[in-house]
């Protein structure tokens, strides 16, 4: 915790900073001092003859390609392969956990695409670091893509870099505003307020909240907010982890997971709420069949997604999840998220160390996310500020600049995979009110037991 109070308080000095900023580049900062690797620093020297034709695999969870990240990640693709005809990028999209789903079976092959996206949390990079799968990144050949210092380390291992981020992330509330005011129902600004909030949405046939709750990976960070807004520290969960503590007994999860079947037992979450993935979720709030959606800041681009209708984006805020006597709402479930690696079998290391390169150039990757309004850099962008955000970007801004303390890594990604699928698992339990409080914590406790 005191590492991340550390790192985060370096990514709100680019927020500071930005605010104040007059042009000057600030995207210099390099990653921190890690052991150099076998690949190069530099990309082969020029040969007299043609470039050799090379063709790279790149393989993703950015599924959409017509909207937000992943329609800028292809587009640098796109970029690239004009830049340099000899080579070829060929992608394969899925969401998330059809991703990660088929990330598996590459790897127990040992045939990993060329590229690949990767999650700097040990549930998923270091199995594939300990089975020699990744291939060593060198820190100095990214020094001038303004890593904020400390977002590396997810990636990293044994002094070693195997991976780059793409985003800082945080879990919020995103609301539409026309729903609130037309229905004369006022943004919920404690706990409390949201269970009654969506009482007052469900009795006028409004679903009141939705989330991805199929796929499960955004429940167990809302419990983190759960929790720590009944105890007022989000240290505890990592008590837990660390084998100091449990959940199970402990008075302060067991208000946090009453207070999320409060939420159930209110009719709080949308209909048909467990069968719901990213797009039909987020499709029901964009949309505006859904009051709230619970998600992270990468949907700023909600505002400007044309996909939906001009009223709901011209009527989307976020808050930050509503606060309590203990917990404020300026304590954030905030981590660094997805980014990619390289396969240690890669045939081609110097052209894919080379695009990883141009991808992170500031001017590519943290401009272009920023100023289409589809998340937040992991990288220094002050210099990219318009002055045009929209009204839910500078919300987002707000939101992250008043924060007092953060989570760190989701903790379903501080274990093994099958510790992460009995933590959804039990969740999704929890949110369906096909279990107790009690019962919910044990099932945390088992998961818990299992880990190495």
């Amino acid at each position: 915790m005191k590492k991340w109070v550390m790192i985060f308080t370096a990514i709100l000095m680019v927020f500071t900073l930005a605010a104040c900023s007059s042009g000057n580049n600030g995207g210099n900062a390099g990653t921190e001092n890690e052991s150099p690797s076998n690949a190069p620093s530099k990309p082969a020297a020029e040969e007299s003859k043609a470039p050799e034709q090379v063709t790279l695999k790149f393989f993703t969870a950015l599924a959409d390609r017509s909207n937000g990240m992943g329609k800028i990640e292809q587009s640098i693709i796109d970029a690239y392969m004009q830049e340099n005809p000899n080579v070829k990028i060929e992608v394969e999209a899925l969401q998330d956990e059809p991703y990660k789903a088929k990330a598996k079976v590459y790897a127990s092959t040992e045939s990993l695409p060329d590229i690949i996206q990767s999650w700097g949390q040990p549930s998923f990079i270091k199995p594939l670091i300990d089975n020699g799968l990744l291939l060593e990144l060198n820190p100095a050949d990214f020094e001038s893509s303004g890593f904020i210092p400390g977002s590396t380390d997810g990636f990293s291992q044994g002094g070693k870099l195997y991976g780059l981020p793409r985003n800082t992330d945080f879990l919020v509330l995103y609301y539409n505003k026309k729903l609130f005011d037309d229905n004369g129902i006022a943004v919920p600004a404690t706990v409390s307020e949201l269970t009654e909030v969506s009482k007052q949405f469900r009795e006028k046939g409004i679903n009141p909240i939705t989330t991805n709750a199929m796929e499960g990976w955004s429940l167990p960070i809302w419990f983190e907010y759960a929790a720590q807004r009944a105890s007022g520290d989000f240290g505890k969960i990592d008590a837990v982890m660390n084998g100091e503590s449990a959940f199970s007994g402990d008075a302060d999860f067991q208000a946090a997971a009453q207070s999320i079947l409060d939420l159930a037992e209110a009719d709080a979450f949308a209909d048909g709420f467990l069968t719901a993935d990213y797009g039909t979720s987020r499709n029901l709030f964009g949309q505006g069949q859904a009051a709230m959606f619970v998600m992270g800041n990468w949907e700023a681009g909600l505002a400007t997604d044309e996909n939906f209708p001009e009223e709901f984006r011209n009527n989307v805020g976020a808050i930050p999840y509503p606060s309590s006597d203990k917990g404020k709402a300026s304590d954030l479930a905030a981590w660094f998220g997805g980014g990619y690696s390289i396969s240690k079998n890669t045939k081609h290391p110097e052209e894919a160390v080379k695009f990883m390169q141009y991808f992170f150039k500031p001017e590519n990757w943290a401009k272009q996310l920023w100023q289409t309004g589809s998340g937040t850099p992991a990288q220094k962008f002050d210099q990219f500020l318009t002055g045009e955000e929209s009204a839910l970007q500078k919300g987002l801004v707000d939101i992250f600049n008043s924060t007092t303390s953060a989570s760190n890594t989701p903790f379903l990604d501080l274990g093994t995979e099958e510790f992460k699928t009995k933590v959804m698992e039990a969740h999704q339990k929890l949110f369906g009110n096909s279990i107790t409080p009690e019962e919910f914590l044990k099932e945390l406790d088992a998961a818990v037991a299992l880990l190495p």
